[in-house]
């Protein structure tokens, strides 16, 4: 894992890769149709520093979950 360091000005420490979901419907529509209303879901992995000083969290894609989150995105800009 490379150091990352945060904004504070301390290294962040890797805590852990966890599974995020994208994608599918919520609210309303997983009441209507249930499981169905899934199937458009995906798992994507992201790494997960924290700051030891401020707390920060930061999530940190690998370059295949970066260019699939690109894909997804329809290379939308925040």
């Amino acid at each position: 894992m490379n150091n990352r360091n945060c904004t504070c000005g301390a290294v962040m420490q890797f805590a852990e890769n966890a599974s995020f979901r994208v994608g599918g419907t919520s609210g309303g529509w997983k009441l209507l149709f249930g499981e169905w209303a899934e199937l458009g879901e995906s798992m994507i992995p992201l790494d997960i520093f924290v700051c030891p000083q401020c707390g920060r969290i930061e999530l940190v894609a690998d370059e295949e979950t970066k260019q699939r989150l690109i894909k997804l995105s329809g290379g939308r800009k925040s």
